[in-house]
């Protein structure tokens, strides 16, 4: 194995513009890794060789004269499959899709290009991104690198397994409802899920010709990586305004108060009513808030009160029937909605809401009820900095049928509630969370934990996961590399 294999793009980055490695060594030996491993993870699924490796020997010329293009000049890395790459399918791993070719670059991947990065594939993702597990009509499915039975997450599975396996030191995944820090907690990486409305979404997700839908509540596009210094690289580069979405405000993310540990109040929680996950992810979060309280940070155990987790959830499943429904004829809602209720709702706790015809008052209603919900988790959120909780009820799960109830532990848990109900609530009030790996637990898998912050915390949340990282196991490399 190359020694440029699992270092971090940050070093990486260095040793290119040191002159102590080439684009074009470093592309390719994270190709011939790829080709090596791939088979085994059906991580990668469009594979960008010539094109990489054209451009890496530009990136080499370039910095022969002292020219770089940006902070990722010449690093590799991955791109789930859903974002626009001019003349590259983006499928969603379903036949609906499976000939639409981008016409133009998202604004994500114009921003990585600006600065340097060489995008030498595109990763695996769930059909029409609505699962945990990555399967679909187009792409073979994906497993973990920890253990090829086991899920790797999703939507953006095929992002994290490439990231822990070593085939790539960056990705960018989209989180529509844990699909950033599901698969990040299962497969061991840092996973950021955007306070919304601060990465443009133009290019997030393929639209076929004469499509009219445009509405993408609760959609964020993240970084993924294995270290947080590469969290906060990546984030830096996609995170600010574009003239294709005036939604994204001007933020001056450079005024980060420059506090020591012992001025941060971190609020923390093991559980959620009526979600209580495993023991070992409850002795996980004790131990975690143990390691904080240690170095200076002040904690306290709480969460929201009148049940605002709870409403965030029944406001998650409204909405997002919604948006994914927007566009579909009525007579076909109630076959999906059937459709989803006898497999990936199947058993889940909560009622599934919705209506043959939405009207636009509809939407205005559950629009007023989350901004109401949206300032009651702001509110909680000016006593605290940071909220630390689970990022779901215990490790990665086996590759199952969807719907199928799983089974961790010998506890039987319903196939939705297994990870849904601790991270789409986040989704629902748009605020930032990260995972954060902590090592591998008593099976063998990935453990790890949630944290959340107020809008537009990202660059705390970062610099807190920095700091704590010189205390945890952190990222642990697969024991079959």
């Amino acid at each position: 194995m190359s020694d440029f294999i699992f270092k971090s793009a940050s070093e990486l980055a260095m040793l290119i513009r040191a002159g102590k490695a080439t684009s074009t060594e470093i592309v390719q030996a994270h190709l011939d890794h790829i080709r090596k491993h791939n088979r085994q993870l059906n991580a990668v699924v469009q594979f960008f060789e010539k094109e990489a490796l054209e451009i890496a020997s530009e990136c080499d010329k370039e910095a022969e004269q002292g020219k770089f293009r940006g902070s990722l000049h010449g690093i590799p890395m991955t791109i789930k499959e859903q974002f626009s790459i001019k003349g590259t399918p983006s499928t969603l791993n379903s036949n609906r899709l499976k000939n639409w070719i981008a016409t133009d670059d998202s604004v994500v991947v114009e921003r990585l290009k600006e600065a340097g990065a060489i995008i030498i594939g595109k990763t695996n993702v769930a059909k029409e991104l609505f699962d945990y597990q990555v399967y679909g009509d187009v792409y073979p499915v994906g497993k973990n690198p920890y253990n090829l039975g086991y899920s790797p997450g999703g939507s953006s599975g095929g992002a994290s397994a490439s990231l822990a396996s070593g085939m790539t030191p960056l990705e960018v995944g989209a989180d529509f409802g844990g699909s950033i820090r599901i698969p990040a907690n299962f497969c061991g990486v840092y996973g950021l899920k955007t306070t919304e409305d601060t990465i443009p979404r133009k290019g997030i997700v393929p639209r076929k010709k004469g499509e009219k839908a445009f509405v993408f509540n609760m959609a964020v596009a993240g970084p993924m990586a294995r270290t947080p210094e590469d969290v906060e690289l990546l984030w830096k580069v996609l995170v600010g305004s574009h003239k294709s979405d005036r939604n994204t405000p001007k933020i001056n993310w450079e005024n980060i108060p420059d506090k020591r540990p012992e001025e941060y109040r971190l609020a923390w929680t093991d559980r959620w009513e009526g979600y209580e996950p495993s023991s070992e992810t409850q002795e996980v979060i004790k131990d975690f808030v143990e390691l904080v309280t240690s170095k200076g940070y002040k904690t306290e155990r709480a969460i929201p009160d009148k049940d605002l987790h709870g409403r965030s959830l029944s406001l998650y499943k409204r909405l997002s029937l919604q948006l994914i429904m927007q566009e579909m004829p009525w007579y076909v809602k109630p076959l999906f909605v059937k459709h989803i209720k006898k497999s990936v709702f199947n058993g889940n706790k909560t009622k599934l809401k919705w209506k043959f015809r939405e009207s636009m008052l509809d939407y205005s209603e559950v629009m007023g009820k989350r901004a109401d919900i949206i300032n009651e988790w702001e509110t909680f959120f000016e006593d605290y900095d940071f909220l630390i909780c689970p990022s779901g009820f215990g490790t990665a799960y086996e590759c199952s049928k969807p719907g199928e109830p799983i089974n961790y532990r010998g506890e039987k848990i319903a196939y939705m509630d297994y990870v849904w109900p601790y991270n789409a609530c986040f989704n629902s009030s748009g605020n930032p969370s990260l995972n954060i790996p902590l090592g591998i637990g008593r099976n063998g898998l990935p453990v790890g934990v949630q944290i959340v912050g107020p809008y537009w915390s990202e660059p705390e949340l970062i610099k807190f996961a920095k700091h704590i990282s010189q205390y945890t196991t952190g990222f642990v490399k697969p024991g079959w590399y």
